[in-house]
């Protein structure tokens, strides 16, 4: 397989790939995997909404906020010490 890339965005892609400790290849397939994986995700709730909610009308910004929901960055999760005793 062969892909294009401008230079800078090669660069950037080898330096994420390196930072995963993948391949660049390793590093498409994976980007590629959740990519088809998210859009199974909207393919879905359309179903859902036509199988249980037929009536039920999506705006153009429900669904921008909808996707912008679903494709935002997943918040880090903060390994916090003990808790203190109320």
């Amino acid at each position: 397989m062969s892909v294009a890339l401008r230079k800078d965005t090669l660069v950037a892609a080898k330096k994420a790939a390196a930072a995963e400790g993948l391949s660049l290849s390793g590093l498409l397939m994976r980007l590629l995997t959740a990519h088809f994986e998210r859009q199974a995700r909207f393919d879905g709730m359309e179903s859902f909404l036509e199988a249980y909610a037929p009536n039920a009308r999506v705006t153009e910004e429900d669904m921008r906020a909808i996707r912008a929901e679903m494709t935002a960055p997943l918040k880090p999760i903060r390994r916090g010490g003990r808790r203190r005793a109320a």
